[in-house]
């Protein structure tokens, strides 16, 4: 576990993954130029969709380390991290030692959780502040203390401050759901006293409520729309998708439980005994684990069940609570000969199959792509399937201890490779900073910085000269005649360029983007 940690740590320089990085980057960089820390922005007009706690964060690491790739994610890295020892403290309320060092193994070399750490966004500080928050709540639930009370008004406030609604929506729904059959049980061990309640309630509107007041007050309704209603974070995201198009409604409600599978590995054969302590959990077990059950359980089926995008990540919340019921699963097959067999056979027959086959439909969705980044993804996972297979071969012959000890430490090395390979090759297969560079060694005062049709996060986050979306050929054409231009494109697109002035290509990439210039 440790080494899982450190290696988490350890990505702190790799270069950005994924265009959301940027964006964050981008914005947080406007607010330290502008000084203006409250109100935030990127293109005019346009309000920033995202409450402001991970942009203060991505803020604050810039003024302390500017243009370095480590300031944008160290802050989410040490969230995994604490983010693994809240999970183990909130395994260790039911559990022993062992248990609840088993919870933390599985949550820091589960492969979803892994590649969040990868991009700097909203995700894992929303699950680790609704993991406080739960954590809070289940001692409150033991105890009645008042101090847990305020402590989980204050982190589900941070988590509303992390991705808005959504926050509040999803453990609301769990503490009501927990509420609910705690009554109809008549639990004996029920805390709740109201007083203590409305000062949790209290504590959470003085934490959360001041940012969103003053963002109306400065914006209006664009900025209620945004946040309240029916934009990118309101209530009308869970009634329609913004960045595609849902499938059948048959494939929109199972979209997850492939997700599910792979975000798992290499833990995916545990799901059905995680399935079957759920429900033993929710009839009769622990509160903690009771918790854990309804977090997951009404997270994963709320989002199955809504209308808006089916994006991978917004499964984040549910690994914490799955890797405390797993633990409890893998704990009582450890000793136990003969029970782990099932598991490595189901990973075998599940969790590989539907790796190889989400791999599958990227490549054969993305050939170029794939082509691009084989050297990358085959070693991580051609060990991944070794490390898994030992595991199955080493539960056979009933040596539990030492399976787990050895699919532990595969995954971790698959993790590692990963991150070198990605060290290695991506600034060859997308050299943005040699972009960026070129750019500023040739650029004068009144030059033009355009994108063509596709918006990209990158060029305008290393880009220092202001950068603009060209969305139509004639555009483009009247941009690139007026003056000196610089052309970010695709390279089959150098055709829509005229004829006059005539281009010359500055920067090639593998990936199929060029840099193209009038002079």
């Amino acid at each position: 576990m440790v080494v899982g940690c450190l290696l988490t740590l350890s990505l702190a320089p790799l270069p950005h993954i994924d265009g959301d990085a940027a964006l964050y980057g981008k914005i947080a960089k406007n607010v330290v130029e502008s000084g203006e820390w409250l109100t935030f922005s990127f293109r005019p007009g346009w309000v920033v969709d995202k409450p402001p706690l991970t942009i203060w964060l991505i803020a604050a690491s810039l003024r302390v380390a500017p243009g370095s790739d480590a300031a944008l994610r160290v802050w989410q890295l040490l969230m995994s991290v604490i983010l693994v020892a809240v999970t183990y403290r909130l395994a260790r309320v039911s559990a022993g030692r062992e248990e609840s060092l088993l919870a933390a193994l599985l949550l820091v070399t589960g492969f979803q959780v892994f590649y969040q750490n990868l991009t700097p966004q909203q995700d894992v500080a929303l699950t680790l502040f609704l993991t406080l928050a739960l954590f809070e709540y289940v001692q409150y639930r033991r105890d009645g203390r008042t101090g847990a009370a305020v402590w989980t008004g204050v982190w589900a406030a941070l988590a509303v401050l992390t991705k808005g609604l959504v926050g509040l929506a999803a453990f609301g729904i769990v503490a009501g759901a927990d509420v609910l059959l705690a009554w109809r049980s008549r639990d004996p061990n029920r805390r709740w006293r109201w007083t203590q309640v409305a000062l949790g309630g209290v504590v959470f509107l003085a934490v959360a409520a001041p940012w969103f007041v003053l963002g109306y007050l400065r914006q209006g309704m664009p900025f209620l729309e945004t946040f309240f209603l029916s934009g990118n974070l309101g209530i009308g995201r869970f009634f329609s998708p913004r960045i595609s198009v849902l499938p059948p409604l048959w494939q929109s409600l199972l979209a997850y439980i492939p997700v599910l599978l792979v975000g798992l590995m290499p833990w995916t054969g545990l799901l059905p005994g995680i399935v079957r302590e759920g429900w033993r959990s929710l009839r009769a077990g622990p509160s903690s684990l009771r918790l854990c059950a309804l977090w997951a359980v009404l997270f994963f089926l709320i989002l199955s069940a809504s209308a808006t995008d089916k994006v991978f990540r917004y499964l984040h919340p549910v690994y914490p609570p799955l890797a405390v019921l797993g633990a409890r699963v893998l704990a009582g097959a450890l000793d136990a000969p003969g029970r782990l067999r099932l598991a490595g056979a189901l990973t075998l027959l599940l969790g590989l199959p539907v790796l190889g086959g989400g791999m599958w439909w990227l490549a054969s969705r993305f050939p170029q792509e794939a082509q691009l980044y084989l050297p990358i993804v085959r070693p991580f996972v051609v060990t991944l399937a070794a490390s898994v297979a030992v595991f199955s071969a080493l539960a056979l012959w009933r040596r539990n201890r030492i399976a787990v000890a050895a699919l532990a430490a595969g995954a971790i090395l698959a993790y590692g490779l990963a991150a070198w390979g990605v060290m290695q090759d991506w600034e060859r297969l997308w050299p943005w900073r040699t972009l960026a560079a070129t750019v500023h060694r040739l650029y004068q005062s009144g030059d033009r910085v355009v994108v063509f049709k596709e918006p990209l996060n990158f060029p305008e986050y290393f880009i220092e000269a202001p950068v603009a979306l060209v969305e139509d050929e004639a555009a483009l054409a009247r941009t690139w005649q007026e003056g000196r231009t610089f052309a970010i494109l695709r390279a089959g697109d150098l055709v829509r360029l005229p004829e006059h002035p005539p281009y010359r290509v500055l920067v090639d990439m593998p990936a199929g983007w060029v840099l193209a210039f009038n002079e």
